[in-house]
């Protein structure tokens, strides 16, 4: 059984969901529901993950307040290894805040520990420990971002896999995305994320331009599905219909799906793809990133189901 580090933000989701409206200046609205559940990129896909039957760890910073505590205590209780997990009183834990209206979620963030994350427990002894390394969202990651690379180096010199989603860039510059590109054994992007970095029309054309440059891209389409390449073509798989009840996390839940197909069943992209949107479809039936739990047994039964 491969070992799987997944590094970047810890944070929880705050999800109010069903609003009247959309949020308006000077004008309160209600909303139908109010969770407050695991968040962060890197948690939700490591706790997918460990669902499905893996081994996990988790690099990140969370705060010595009650929401680090409630996302420790998380961790641990999906049977992940939370020995690379720092606490710090100087900042609070990152906090989401997702609107939802119907299928449509705007997001607010606190970056708190997010930001504070620098990554200081990722040496070469760390690394060594583990088959394969994830990093999430490193846009928010302002302290860590600049040692990614590094990281990535002393994965590679150690044969350890790597994967990058690195979520969405405000400033849309990308920057250290050049660096990391060749890097990466595993790209995760999704549709807007892949057209904005290589300035090109399509999915599919992003798809094409980023395997010039990367290994393996993998362009998540949302409600399509997701877009790979199999030898000389574009392959696209779609997702299952399921009665969607919220798409936070989906993305995370596919880079789990696919990192468990590749990493532990032998597939290949293609039917990794296929795996991946499975477990993210079965997470949208779900409020919140984490609250699926997806088993490989339910996923296989799901697949066979359609």
């Amino acid at each position: 059984m491969c070992k799987v580090l997944y590094v970047g933000d810890i944070n929880v989701d705050v999800m109010m969901g069903g609003l009247a409206s959309f949020p308006m200046a000077d004008k309160e609205i209600t909303c139908d529901s109010f969770d407050v559940v695991m968040g962060s990129s890197a948690v939700i896909a490591a706790c997918a993950y460990a669902a499905l039957g893996g081994k996990t760890a988790v690099c990140g910073l969370a705060g010595e307040d009650d929401h680090g505590d409630f996302m420790v205590r998380g961790l641990r209780e999906a049977g992940i290894d939370i020995s690379l997990v720092q606490r710090t009183a100087e900042v609070g834990t990152g906090v989401t805040v997702n609107l939802i209206q119907d299928r449509i979620r705007t997001q607010v963030t606190y970056p708190g520990t997010i930001e504070a994350f620098d990554g200081s427990g990722l040496d070469r002894a760390a690394l060594a420990d583990v088959d394969h390394v994830h990093f999430a969202g490193p846009y928010l990651q302002t302290r860590f971002r600049p040692r990614i690379t590094r990281v990535l180096e002393i994965a590679r010199d150690l044969g350890v896999s790597t994967s990058l989603d690195p979520q969405w860039d405000p400033t849309e510059t990308w920057e250290f995305m050049a660096d990391w590109l060749p890097l990466a054994s595993y790209l995760f992007l999704n549709e807007d994320e892949a057209r904005s970095i290589t300035g090109v029309a399509s999915a599919a054309e992003a798809c094409r331009s980023l395997s010039e440059r990367t290994a393996c891209p993998v362009v998540k389409t949302g409600k399509d599905g997701a877009l790979v390449l199999d030898g000389d073509r574009i392959v696209s798989r779609p997702p299952i219909d399921v009665d969607v009840v919220d798409t936070t996390g989906a993305g995370d839940n596919f880079d789990a799906g696919f990192l468990f197909a590749v990493l532990e069943k032998k597939k290949n992209r293609v039917k990794a793809c296929e795996f991946g949107n499975a477990v993210a479809s079965r997470s949208c039936a779900f409020v919140g990133g984490t609250n699926a739990g997806s088993t490989y047994q339910e996923i296989v039964n799901l697949m066979e189901s359609r």
